[in-house]
């Protein structure tokens, strides 16, 4: 027998002699003894000997092969009383030991302190959304750390029934939740709803909080009368941290990368020459303004390699005195980081042209590559200082304040696809290059208090102060271009010289600020031995606003000169007084929004609870635009409504384990400022204009929820919601001007109600070492809208415009997105690992007024990975992967591309990578990279 074999039969031998000795297995799980919750992290060992192991994320263990005999089984967890007992083991024998732990009680001065779900776990996430009188999904800081992201707005990508709105470069922005466009949602910090630094809309940018200042975060689906009710979609609340039980410290510091910065270099300029004042700011109304009032130095721009990212962050908090009454946390955030990222754009005409019989066709006139290179500094401060009089008086007072700078390299090369080209390569060129700094900052202090005034009446109120601004100063432009000739003889191109354009200069600030109020008086007394809980209050909030937008423009002093350097440029100012005082871009807005509601809470039946309501919600809006009266209509614009909004909310626990929800409630949404002045702004690719006449939507909104919650953190969450919505806003196509292809984009309420439903599915398992989370939303909106189909007129004379009504869904509603997380989790060699997957459906991305003609973003895949893994007591080392399959996002026209491509056509778009549609845009954004080390006392 060959020695390999003897070797072979010998092993199996042992291994089957292995698998059937006299030892025993012990197994089980570990739990809280008060509120039965697994543990995990704890350690399980059997006395004075080798076998020791820690529980899983299920708080199971096992000890294996154990020999028999008696032992004494310890188990061990911070916090946690030592749990001992004697056990006898018996050969093949496989004992189930499930293992309660009691937390530490001690006794201060007559004060009880007992041990509760620790602020930012995730047992705190699912114990609140268990037991939440209103449907909300919530992601712990702990959940948050352990992710890929380092702002919020990605960190809300992965909650179930919400996708983001990305900008140019990739960073997610906005929030649609439900199928519903940001303006339907709002944003609150610890319950007080904050102002929005955009320059035109409610919606504030989520990627200006950093995740790291947030102790957890909620996703409120359906809205119980003490809610603000404009959330039609629904609202996102951000529950900054609170101060620790004990002393905390959690400090980190990474650095990254972002790939494009690896493949190309990085173009930059110095914003120490940004002018934050314009000559009409700085000399008054009568200044004529000079080429030497505006600074060059901001195209002066150095390419090289991009600098390593820079993220910082701190986070330590403590209560102090005696019985530990005050608490104080202090929390801040510091990311710099550099990113580059491309963009293909093909420049569609208003109107559709008609190729033959076909109508309908759609025009493409310019194809335009853009190059971003972006610094964006990020920073963040909070402080909360709370103190506890006694059981029955607590205040807190806190702050925030939350910066982000943006400076902004963009390059675009321009070249029209028919006009005055003869093939590839001959078209005329416009070459833009951008130079922009953007400061976005929200500042705010809120005090809150709670009261009982006596057995059984309480109050609570909150009076925030806060400041929201956004300002792009001097945003500099140069446009050059160059055309070309053919030489007569030899038919070659032959390029002219570049010639110099324009130099623009443009400056905007938007200031928003609001005082606001909130009081609730909250009675509970015992009826029939049940507690009804009755609270009665209301809120005001005084908002101004204001908005500056001025621009001069400055040419070449004699026709086609040709351009050398920026410095060298002769120019004149063209517009010497800029836009001022005459201008429909500078406005200021007073609004006061104030309400009234009732709400009623009590057990009707032993296992059901109802919750119901009323809020009466009153808005009062002025504008003023800086624009001559006798020149424009709609200088002064007052608005003044009110609504009732009754709600009814029903929860009935099938056991204490499964809850069924049931939600009825009516909401409203309010246009944004910008969008009822009667504005025109000329951008460079659309005009966009104002509408005096838009209403505020208003929705019924009906939620169903099935609730499972196992043990530990597995959950089942199954719901389905339908909204009915009347005066819903959209963007559209109009046309304005005398010329048939003149248009301009224009929020309008829709004619007809829009419904919008859906289905969501949430799913929390782990195993051991192992868990997976996955979401599922299905969402189906039928919006009914007018739309124009161009075609050639029956004798064939030309052609003429016919009115159609088209079905399809609201503008950015996905029908189908996802989530999916699988993760690792190994306490005993301190590693925790995540790969994540974000699947958005394919939506509509612009919305054209002819029919079949939207624009549709193609679905996306964005794939992420984190690990975190412990080195030292109290150190550990963590690196995340942002889009590890570099996906872009394309949009598309579901037309064919033949005729675009056809070797029939003068000049074939190139690009045009798509099976079948044509390929509009497409945004590539490169992987991004992060590497740290955290420090944790906790």
């Amino acid at each position: 027998m060959p020695q390999f074999t003897r070797f072979f039969l010998a092993s199996c031998f042992l291994l089957f002699l292995s698998s059937t000795s006299k030892s025993a297995t012990i197994k089980g799980f570990v739990s809280d003894a008060k509120t039965g919750e697994p543990l995990v992290g704890v350690v399980v060992a059997l006395d004075n000997t080798q076998y020791s192991v820690l529980t899983g994320l299920d708080g199971s263990y096992q000890l294996t092969n154990i020999p028999a005999g008696p032992y004494k089984q310890v188990a061990l967890l911070t916090s946690y009383e030592k749990y001992e007992a004697d056990i006898t083991v018996t050969q093949d024998q496989e004992m189930k030991m499930n293992i309660s732990l009691r937390s530490h009680t001690r006794m201060l001065n007559e004060v009880e302190i007992k041990s509760h779900y620790k602020n930012g776990s995730e047992h705190q996430a699912r114990s609140l959304e268990k037991n939440s009188d209103e449907i909300k999904n919530i992601m712990s800081a702990h959940t948050i750390e352990l992710l890929p992201d380092i702002t919020v707005a990605n960190v809300l990508q992965r909650v179930s029934g919400v996708q983001v709105q990305r900008d140019a470069k990739g960073e997610a922005r906005y929030t649609v939740i439900r199928g519903m466009d940001k303006r339907y949602n709002y944003t609150t910090v610890d319950g007080v709803k904050i102002p929005s630094p955009d320059d035109k809309g409610r919606f504030v940018p989520m990627d200006i909080f950093p995740s790291e200042i947030v102790e957890r975060l909620e996703v409120i689906k359906s809205l119980t009368p003490n809610m603000e009710a404009d959330a039609i979609g629904g609202g996102v609340n951000l529950v900054l941290k609170n101060a620790p039980d004990k002393f905390t410290v959690n400090a980190s510091a990474a650095t990254g990368y972002n790939q494009n910065n690896f493949d190309h270099s990085y173009t930059s300029f110095s914003k120490k020459s940004i002018d934050f004042n314009d000559p009409y700011q700085k000399n008054g109304i009568d200044y004529a303004a000079a080429p030497a009032d505006f600074q060059n130095s901001s195209l002066h721009y150095k390419n090289g390699n991009a600098k390593p990212n820079a993220l910082l962050s701190l986070s330590i908090g403590n209560r102090f005195l005696k019985d530990k009454k005050l608490g104080v946390i202090l929390s801040g955030s510091y990311q710099n980081t550099y990113k580059s990222s491309n963009s293909i754009f093909f420049l569609p005409s208003v109107q559709p042209g008609v190729v033959g019989t076909t109508g309908n066709v759609p025009a493409i006139t310019d194809l335009e590559l853009y190059r971003y290179c972006t610094q964006t500094t990020r920073s963040a401060i909070h402080s909360k200082i709370d103190y506890n009089f006694n059981d029955k008086n607590k205040l807190s007072l806190y702050g925030l304040y939350l910066q982000t700078d943006e400076l902004e390299y963009r390059n675009i090369i321009d070249t029209t696809v028919q006009i005055n080209r003869i093939g590839a390569g001959s078209g005329p060129v416009d070459m833009y290059d951008r130079s922009a700094f953007r400061r976005r900052s929200i500042a705010n202090i809120t005090l809150h208090g709670e009261h009982t005034l006596f057995h059984p009446l309480s109050l609570n109120y909150s009076f925030a102060y806060t400041k929201a601004n956004g300002k792009v100063p001097d945003m500099t432009q140069l446009h050059l271009s160059q055309e070309y000739t053919v030489n007569t003889q030899n038919n070659e191109i032959v390029w002219k010289p570049v010639i110099f354009n324009s130099i623009t200069h443009s400056w905007e600030n938007t200031n928003d600020k609001d005082r606001s109020a909130y009081v609730n008086l909250v009675y509970k007394p015992e009826i029939f031995n049940r507690t009804l809980d009755i609270e009665l209050g209301g809120m005001y909030r005084n908002k101004d606003r204001d908005n500056y937008y001025n621009a001069y423009s400055l040419k070449p002093t004699s026709a086609q000169q040709p351009f050398s350097t920026v410095d060298d440029a002769a120019v004149a100012v063209q517009n010497v007084h800029g836009m001022e005082p005459f201008n429909d871009l500078s406005y200021t807005v007073t609004e006061n929004v104030s309400a009234e509601y009732l709400q009623a809470k009590a057990m009707i039946l032993k296992k059901l609870q109802l919750l119901a309501g009323v809020r009466m919600e009153h808005t009062f809006l002025k504008y003023t635009i800086q624009m001559d009266p006798n020149n424009f209509q709609g200088q002064n614009g007052t608005f003044n409504y009110s609504d009732l909004l009754p709600g009814v909310h029903l929860k009935y626990g099938l056991n204490d384990k499964t809850n069924l929800r049931l939600s009825y409630y009516g909401s409203i949404t309010r246009p944004s400022f910008f969008e009822l002045v009667p504005y025109t702004f000329i951008g460079e690719n659309i005009t966009e204009i104002g509408n005096y006449y838009l209403s505020h939507s208003t929705a019924n909104n009906f939620d169903f929820r099935y609730e499972y919650f196992p043990k530990g953190l597995d959950e089942l969450l199954v719901g389905a919601f339908y909204k009915k919505i009347d005066n819903a806003i959209e963007y559209a196509f109009i046309h304005v001007g005398s010329g048939a292809s003149q248009g301009a984009l224009q929020p309008q309420n829709l004619d007809k109600p829009v419904t919008n439903f859906g289905l969501e599915v949430q799913a929390v398992k782990y195993f051991h070492s192992f868990g997976i989370s996955a979401n599922y939303t299905y969402t189906n909106s039928s919006v009914e809208s007018e739309k124009k189909s161009r075609i050639r007129k029956p004798d064939n004379t030309g052609d003429t415009v016919l009115y159609v009504t088209q079905k399809r869904p609201l503008q950015g509603q996905a029908t189908h997105i996802a989530n999916l997380s699988l993760i690792y989790k190994n306490p005993k060699i301190g590693m925790d690992a995540h790969l994540t997957w974000v699947y958005t459906g394919r939506h509509i991305a612009f919305i054209s007024n002819y029919i079949d003609l939207d624009y549709w973003q193609k679905g996306t895949s964005f794939f992420d990975l984190s690990l975190e893994k412990s080195i030292a007591k109290h150190f550990s080392v963590y690196a995340k992967v942002n889009n590890l399959l570099n996906t872009s996002v394309v949009i598309e026209l579901p037309y064919s591309k033949e005729q675009f491509v056809s070797k029939d056509q003068t000049y074939q778009l190139p690009y045009q990578t798509l099976p079948e549609n044509l390929l509009v845009k497409k945004d590539t954004y490169g992987r991004n990279y992060l590497i740290g080390v955290r420090y944790k006392i906790d």
